[in-house]
Protein backbone atom coordinates (compact mmCIF):
# COMPACT_ATOMS: atom_id res chain seq x y z
CA UNK A 1 0.00 0.00 0.00
CA UNK A 2 1.08 3.78 -0.93
CA UNK A 3 2.31 5.45 2.50
CA UNK A 4 1.94 8.89 3.55
CA UNK A 5 0.34 12.44 3.86
CA UNK A 6 1.00 13.15 0.08
CA UNK A 7 0.51 9.14 -1.37
CA UNK A 8 -1.90 10.09 -3.68
CA UNK A 9 -0.07 12.99 -5.40
CA UNK A 10 2.43 10.41 -6.02
CA UNK A 11 -0.35 7.73 -7.16
CA UNK A 12 -1.50 10.31 -9.35
CA UNK A 13 1.78 11.05 -11.07
CA UNK A 14 2.07 7.56 -11.46
CA UNK A 15 -1.13 6.89 -13.00
CA UNK A 16 -0.48 10.28 -15.30
CA UNK A 17 3.21 9.35 -16.64
CA UNK A 18 1.73 5.63 -17.54
CA UNK A 19 -1.35 7.30 -19.35
CA UNK A 20 1.75 9.62 -21.21
CA UNK A 21 3.88 6.49 -22.07
CA UNK A 22 0.97 4.45 -23.46
CA UNK A 23 -0.49 7.16 -25.45
CA UNK A 24 3.20 8.57 -27.32
CA UNK A 25 3.68 4.44 -27.81
CA UNK A 26 -0.21 3.88 -28.96
CA UNK A 27 -0.33 6.93 -31.13
CA UNK A 28 3.04 4.92 -32.93
CA UNK A 29 0.93 1.97 -33.37
CA UNK A 30 -2.08 3.75 -34.89
CA UNK A 31 -3.89 7.15 -35.18
CA UNK A 32 -7.43 7.03 -35.21
CA UNK A 33 -9.48 10.13 -34.85
CA UNK A 34 -8.69 12.24 -31.86
CA UNK A 35 -11.90 12.73 -29.47
CA UNK A 36 -11.33 16.52 -29.86
CA UNK A 37 -11.88 16.18 -33.75
CA UNK A 38 -15.26 16.53 -35.49
CA UNK A 39 -15.08 13.40 -36.86
CA UNK A 40 -14.60 11.25 -34.40
CA UNK A 41 -18.01 10.66 -33.92
CA UNK A 42 -18.28 9.49 -37.98
CA UNK A 43 -15.25 7.29 -37.55
CA UNK A 44 -15.38 5.90 -33.88
CA UNK A 45 -18.55 6.21 -32.48
CA UNK A 46 -20.47 5.23 -35.65
CA UNK A 47 -23.97 5.70 -34.54
CA UNK A 48 -25.54 4.26 -37.89
CA UNK A 49 -24.58 0.48 -36.41
CA UNK A 50 -26.29 0.84 -32.93
CA UNK A 51 -28.81 -1.73 -34.49
CA UNK A 52 -28.94 -3.83 -31.23
CA UNK A 53 -27.92 -3.86 -27.43
CA UNK A 54 -25.04 -5.67 -28.54
CA UNK A 55 -23.70 -3.17 -31.05
CA UNK A 56 -24.56 -0.68 -28.80
CA UNK A 57 -22.04 -1.70 -26.33
CA UNK A 58 -19.47 -2.65 -28.62
CA UNK A 59 -19.25 0.92 -30.08
CA UNK A 60 -19.48 2.42 -26.68
CA UNK A 61 -16.36 0.39 -25.57
CA UNK A 62 -14.58 1.25 -28.59
CA UNK A 63 -15.12 5.15 -28.38
CA UNK A 64 -14.09 4.67 -24.82
CA UNK A 65 -11.12 3.09 -25.48
CA UNK A 66 -9.82 5.24 -28.46
CA UNK A 67 -11.00 7.79 -26.71
CA UNK A 68 -8.77 7.38 -23.46
CA UNK A 69 -5.54 6.65 -25.05
CA UNK A 70 -5.84 9.53 -27.68
CA UNK A 71 -6.12 11.79 -24.64
CA UNK A 72 -2.72 11.15 -23.06
CA UNK A 73 -1.19 14.56 -23.82
CA UNK A 74 -4.14 15.88 -21.28
CA UNK A 75 -1.50 14.13 -18.77
CA UNK A 76 0.92 17.31 -19.30
CA UNK A 77 -2.07 19.88 -17.97
CA UNK A 78 -2.14 17.22 -14.38
CA UNK A 79 1.36 18.09 -14.06
CA UNK A 80 0.91 21.37 -14.39
CA UNK A 81 -1.23 21.49 -12.02
CA UNK A 82 0.80 19.41 -9.89
CA UNK A 83 3.86 21.12 -10.07
CA UNK A 84 1.95 24.37 -8.43
CA UNK A 85 1.11 22.87 -5.85
CA UNK A 86 3.96 20.96 -5.05
CA UNK A 87 5.68 24.43 -4.81
CA UNK A 88 3.21 26.70 -3.49
CA UNK A 89 2.44 24.17 -0.91
CA UNK A 90 6.40 24.10 -0.21
CA UNK A 91 6.68 27.63 -0.14
CA UNK A 92 3.76 28.53 2.00
CA UNK A 93 5.11 26.29 4.65
CA UNK A 94 8.53 27.63 4.32
CA UNK A 95 7.21 31.55 4.60
CA UNK A 96 6.33 30.87 8.04
CA UNK A 97 9.34 29.80 9.16
CA UNK A 98 11.94 32.50 10.74
CA UNK A 99 13.56 34.39 7.53
CA UNK A 100 10.72 32.95 5.42
CA UNK A 101 12.29 31.61 1.69
CA UNK A 102 15.29 32.88 -0.02
CA UNK A 103 14.55 33.05 -3.24
CA UNK A 104 17.74 32.79 -4.27
CA UNK A 105 18.59 29.90 -3.23
CA UNK A 106 15.17 27.94 -3.40
CA UNK A 107 15.54 29.01 -7.44
CA UNK A 108 19.62 27.17 -7.26
CA UNK A 109 18.10 24.51 -5.30
CA UNK A 110 15.37 23.95 -7.79
CA UNK A 111 17.55 23.99 -11.28
CA UNK A 112 20.25 21.20 -9.20
CA UNK A 113 17.29 19.52 -8.99
CA UNK A 114 15.86 19.89 -12.76
CA UNK A 115 19.58 19.75 -15.32
CA UNK A 116 21.35 16.86 -14.22
CA UNK A 117 18.28 13.95 -14.89
CA UNK A 118 17.73 16.92 -18.43
CA UNK A 119 21.44 16.24 -19.03
CA UNK A 120 21.84 12.83 -18.19
CA UNK A 121 18.42 12.61 -20.34
CA UNK A 122 20.88 13.63 -23.16
CA UNK A 123 23.50 11.25 -22.59
CA UNK A 124 21.14 8.13 -22.42
CA UNK A 125 19.80 9.15 -25.91
CA UNK A 126 23.65 9.17 -27.03
CA UNK A 127 24.52 5.79 -25.90
CA UNK A 128 21.76 4.03 -25.39
CA UNK A 129 20.43 1.06 -28.53
CA UNK A 130 16.78 0.47 -29.35
CA UNK A 131 15.68 4.00 -29.83
CA UNK A 132 14.34 6.07 -32.71
CA UNK A 133 16.83 8.72 -33.75
CA UNK A 134 14.60 11.23 -36.03
CA UNK A 135 17.12 14.28 -36.24
CA UNK A 136 20.39 14.63 -36.56
CA UNK A 137 22.99 15.89 -33.78
CA UNK A 138 24.07 19.09 -34.58
CA UNK A 139 24.81 22.71 -33.46
CA UNK A 140 20.88 22.28 -32.05
CA UNK A 141 22.33 19.96 -29.35
CA UNK A 142 23.67 22.19 -27.44
CA UNK A 143 20.51 24.85 -27.28
CA UNK A 144 18.92 21.42 -26.04
CA UNK A 145 21.26 21.63 -23.50
CA UNK A 146 20.86 24.62 -22.35
CA UNK A 147 17.03 23.91 -21.80
CA UNK A 148 16.04 27.36 -23.75
CA UNK A 149 14.13 25.30 -26.51
CA UNK A 150 12.59 28.64 -27.23
CA UNK A 151 15.33 29.84 -28.95
CA UNK A 152 15.07 29.35 -32.99
CA UNK A 153 11.76 27.59 -31.82
CA UNK A 154 10.63 25.94 -34.85
CA UNK A 155 14.54 24.12 -35.05
CA UNK A 156 14.69 23.56 -31.73
CA UNK A 157 11.21 22.84 -29.39
CA UNK A 158 11.10 19.06 -30.46
CA UNK A 159 14.40 18.40 -31.52
CA UNK A 160 16.02 14.73 -30.91
CA UNK A 161 13.12 13.60 -28.03
CA UNK A 162 10.02 15.94 -28.83
CA UNK A 163 9.41 15.54 -24.89
CA UNK A 164 11.84 18.06 -23.25
CA UNK A 165 9.82 20.53 -24.75
CA UNK A 166 8.06 20.29 -21.30
CA UNK A 167 11.90 21.21 -19.85
CA UNK A 168 11.57 24.39 -21.03
CA UNK A 169 8.25 25.36 -20.03
CA UNK A 170 8.96 24.22 -16.34
CA UNK A 171 12.42 26.66 -16.76
CA UNK A 172 10.04 29.33 -17.38
CA UNK A 173 7.48 28.87 -14.49
CA UNK A 174 9.84 28.11 -12.02
CA UNK A 175 11.88 31.54 -13.18
CA UNK A 176 7.91 33.23 -12.66
CA UNK A 177 7.54 31.21 -9.13
CA UNK A 178 8.59 33.89 -6.65
CA UNK A 179 6.47 36.97 -8.28
CA UNK A 180 3.69 34.49 -8.78
CA UNK A 181 3.53 33.29 -4.93
CA UNK A 182 3.61 37.16 -4.11
CA UNK A 183 0.78 37.94 -6.58
CA UNK A 184 -0.66 34.79 -4.56
CA UNK A 185 -0.50 36.52 -1.09
CA UNK A 186 -1.48 40.26 -1.83
CA UNK A 187 -4.84 38.91 -3.93
CA UNK A 188 -5.53 36.09 -2.22
CA UNK A 189 -6.76 32.96 -4.09
CA UNK A 190 -9.61 34.35 -5.76
CA UNK A 191 -8.24 37.30 -7.67
CA UNK A 192 -4.68 35.58 -7.77
CA UNK A 193 -6.84 32.88 -9.99
CA UNK A 194 -8.61 35.03 -12.11
CA UNK A 195 -5.72 37.22 -13.05
CA UNK A 196 -3.30 34.42 -14.25
CA UNK A 197 -6.44 33.00 -16.12
CA UNK A 198 -6.56 36.05 -17.51
CA UNK A 199 -3.08 36.66 -18.08
CA UNK A 200 -3.01 33.19 -19.70
CA UNK A 201 -5.77 33.80 -21.86
CA UNK A 202 -4.54 37.06 -22.93
CA UNK A 203 -1.48 35.16 -24.38
CA UNK A 204 -3.16 32.37 -26.17
CA UNK A 205 -5.12 34.99 -27.64
CA UNK A 206 -2.23 37.01 -28.90
CA UNK A 207 -0.45 34.03 -30.06
CA UNK A 208 -3.12 32.74 -31.96
CA UNK A 209 -4.72 35.16 -33.27
CA UNK A 210 -3.36 39.08 -33.02
CA UNK A 211 0.39 38.19 -33.66
CA UNK A 212 -0.36 34.76 -35.15
CA UNK A 213 2.14 32.55 -34.37
CA UNK A 214 3.92 28.91 -34.42
CA UNK A 215 2.11 26.96 -32.58
CA UNK A 216 4.91 25.67 -30.04
CA UNK A 217 5.11 28.50 -28.60
CA UNK A 218 1.14 28.37 -27.27
CA UNK A 219 1.99 24.72 -26.58
CA UNK A 220 4.71 25.93 -24.31
CA UNK A 221 6.93 28.10 -25.94
CA UNK A 222 5.45 31.17 -24.33
CA UNK A 223 5.36 30.24 -20.63
CA UNK A 224 2.15 32.27 -19.81
CA UNK A 225 0.06 30.63 -21.91
CA UNK A 226 0.26 27.76 -19.45
CA UNK A 227 -0.02 30.34 -16.28
CA UNK A 228 -3.93 29.15 -15.86
CA UNK A 229 -2.91 25.37 -15.07
CA UNK A 230 0.46 26.10 -12.61
CA UNK A 231 -1.40 29.17 -11.31
CA UNK A 232 -4.40 26.38 -10.17
CA UNK A 233 -1.87 24.48 -8.70
CA UNK A 234 -0.61 26.84 -6.73
CA UNK A 235 -4.17 28.04 -5.16
CA UNK A 236 -4.56 24.15 -4.26
CA UNK A 237 -1.45 24.14 -2.38
CA UNK A 238 -1.25 27.23 -0.63
CA UNK A 239 -5.05 25.67 0.65
CA UNK A 240 -3.46 22.41 1.16
CA UNK A 241 -0.57 24.01 3.39
CA UNK A 242 -2.80 25.54 5.48
CA UNK A 243 -6.10 23.13 5.94
CA UNK A 244 -4.29 19.66 4.44
CA UNK A 245 -7.07 17.56 5.97
CA UNK A 246 -10.08 19.97 4.85
CA UNK A 247 -8.26 19.54 1.00
CA UNK A 248 -7.70 15.91 0.80
CA UNK A 249 -11.47 15.64 2.13
CA UNK A 250 -12.48 17.48 -0.80
CA UNK A 251 -10.32 16.10 -2.76
CA UNK A 252 -10.54 12.79 -2.24
CA UNK A 253 -13.84 11.74 -0.93
CA UNK A 254 -15.90 12.17 -4.08
CA UNK A 255 -16.17 15.85 -4.39
CA UNK A 256 -13.05 16.61 -6.54
CA UNK A 257 -13.72 13.04 -8.61
CA UNK A 258 -17.47 14.69 -9.55
CA UNK A 259 -16.32 17.66 -10.47
CA UNK A 260 -13.85 16.31 -12.80
CA UNK A 261 -15.99 14.13 -14.15
CA UNK A 262 -18.63 16.60 -14.74
CA UNK A 263 -16.31 19.46 -16.18
CA UNK A 264 -14.25 16.55 -18.53
CA UNK A 265 -17.58 16.76 -21.35
CA UNK A 266 -17.75 20.54 -21.23
CA UNK A 267 -13.88 20.91 -21.66
CA UNK A 268 -14.17 18.43 -24.65
CA UNK A 269 -16.98 20.08 -26.15
CA UNK A 270 -15.10 23.61 -25.73
CA UNK A 271 -12.55 22.47 -28.40
CA UNK A 272 -15.30 22.52 -31.26
CA UNK A 273 -16.47 26.24 -29.88
CA UNK A 274 -14.88 28.66 -32.19
CA UNK A 275 -11.47 30.01 -30.80
CA UNK A 276 -12.06 27.70 -27.76
CA UNK A 277 -8.60 26.62 -28.04
CA UNK A 278 -7.88 29.99 -25.76
CA UNK A 279 -9.35 27.58 -22.94
CA UNK A 280 -9.18 24.44 -23.56
CA UNK A 281 -5.91 23.40 -21.95
CA UNK A 282 -6.70 24.55 -18.91
CA UNK A 283 -10.11 23.17 -18.61
CA UNK A 284 -8.62 19.67 -19.78
CA UNK A 285 -5.75 20.05 -17.38
CA UNK A 286 -8.48 21.26 -14.36
CA UNK A 287 -10.51 17.87 -15.27
CA UNK A 288 -7.45 15.60 -15.85
CA UNK A 289 -6.28 16.43 -12.27
CA UNK A 290 -9.29 16.34 -10.45
CA UNK A 291 -10.65 12.92 -12.09
CA UNK A 292 -6.95 11.62 -11.79
CA UNK A 293 -6.05 12.87 -8.15
CA UNK A 294 -9.48 12.47 -6.75
CA UNK A 295 -9.86 8.31 -7.58
CA UNK A 296 -5.96 8.20 -6.58
CA UNK A 297 -7.19 7.69 -2.70
CA UNK A 298 -8.96 4.59 -3.99
CA UNK A 299 -5.76 3.29 -5.84
CA UNK A 300 -3.37 4.34 -3.11
CA UNK A 301 -5.17 1.68 -0.68
CA UNK A 302 -4.32 -1.05 -2.94
CA UNK A 303 -1.56 -3.41 -1.74
CA UNK A 304 1.14 -3.70 -4.49
CA UNK A 305 -0.54 -1.40 -7.02
CA UNK A 306 -0.71 1.52 -4.63
CA UNK A 307 3.10 1.34 -4.33
CA UNK A 308 4.08 0.70 -7.82
CA UNK A 309 2.14 3.39 -9.09
CA UNK A 310 3.36 6.11 -5.99
CA UNK A 311 7.19 4.29 -7.15
CA UNK A 312 6.28 5.49 -10.71
CA UNK A 313 5.06 8.84 -9.64
CA UNK A 314 8.11 9.55 -7.53
CA UNK A 315 10.18 9.24 -10.46
CA UNK A 316 8.25 10.69 -13.20
CA UNK A 317 10.18 13.52 -13.68
CA UNK A 318 13.17 10.91 -15.15
CA UNK A 319 10.18 8.60 -16.99
CA UNK A 320 9.16 11.39 -18.96
CA UNK A 321 12.68 12.65 -20.29
CA UNK A 322 13.66 9.29 -21.43
CA UNK A 323 11.02 7.23 -22.53
CA UNK A 324 9.60 9.41 -25.90
CA UNK A 325 12.74 7.49 -28.09
CA UNK A 326 12.09 4.02 -26.49
CA UNK A 327 7.98 4.23 -27.13
CA UNK A 328 8.49 5.34 -30.86
CA UNK A 329 11.09 2.43 -31.66
CA UNK A 330 9.33 -0.40 -29.95
CA UNK A 331 6.22 0.66 -31.07
CA UNK A 332 6.87 0.30 -34.56
CA UNK A 333 7.48 -3.04 -34.54
CA UNK A 334 3.32 -3.79 -33.97
CA UNK A 335 2.22 -1.43 -36.80
CA UNK A 336 -0.09 -3.46 -38.66
CA UNK A 337 -0.71 -5.80 -36.31
CA UNK A 338 -4.11 -6.81 -34.84
CA UNK A 339 -5.22 -5.08 -31.69
CA UNK A 340 -5.38 -8.27 -29.15
CA UNK A 341 -1.98 -8.69 -29.83
CA UNK A 342 -0.43 -4.66 -30.20
CA UNK A 343 -2.71 -2.91 -26.90
CA UNK A 344 -1.46 -6.03 -24.45
CA UNK A 345 2.10 -5.20 -25.71
CA UNK A 346 1.65 -1.46 -25.48
CA UNK A 347 0.70 -1.39 -21.98
CA UNK A 348 3.43 -4.39 -21.09
CA UNK A 349 6.15 -1.47 -23.03
CA UNK A 350 4.39 1.63 -20.83
CA UNK A 351 5.16 -0.53 -17.60
CA UNK A 352 9.06 -1.45 -19.07
CA UNK A 353 9.59 1.61 -19.69
CA UNK A 354 8.26 3.87 -16.49
CA UNK A 355 10.67 0.90 -14.84
CA UNK A 356 13.55 1.73 -17.19
CA UNK A 357 13.34 5.18 -16.47
CA UNK A 358 12.41 5.18 -13.20
CA UNK A 359 15.67 3.20 -12.58
CA UNK A 360 17.72 5.53 -14.53
CA UNK A 361 16.66 8.60 -12.24
CA UNK A 362 16.85 6.77 -8.88
CA UNK A 363 20.26 5.54 -9.91
CA UNK A 364 21.35 9.08 -10.80
CA UNK A 365 19.96 10.87 -7.70
CA UNK A 366 21.31 8.29 -5.50
CA UNK A 367 24.99 9.07 -7.08
CA UNK A 368 24.14 13.02 -6.90
CA UNK A 369 23.28 12.62 -3.27
CA UNK A 370 26.09 10.90 -2.72
CA UNK A 371 28.90 13.17 -4.31
CA UNK A 372 27.14 16.15 -3.18
CA UNK A 373 26.25 15.44 0.32
CA UNK A 374 29.14 16.97 3.13
CA UNK A 375 31.17 14.24 5.20
CA UNK A 376 29.86 14.47 8.94
CA UNK A 377 32.26 13.50 11.06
Amino acid sequence: MAKGRMAWLDVTKGWAILWVVYFHSFTCWIKPPSPIGSDFIKGVVQPETWTGILPFFSSMVRSVFLGVSMLGFHAVGLFLVASGFVLAQSAVRASEKPGGVAWGSWILHRLVRLYPMYWFAHLIYLISPFEARLEPVDWRFGVSLSGLRFLWIDYNFFYLNAAWWYFCLILQLFAFFPILMAGLRKLGPVAFLVAAIAIGFFARVYLLYLHPSSGQWVLGGCGLSRLPEFALGMVFGAWYARNPDTFERWLLRGRGLTAGLLLYPIALAVYQIPHGYVAVDFLTGTACFLVVAGASGFWAKIPGLGQALAWAGSFSYGIYLVHQPYAIHFASFLKERASWIAVPALLLLAVGLAFWGGCLEKVLHAWFSKTTDKPRP
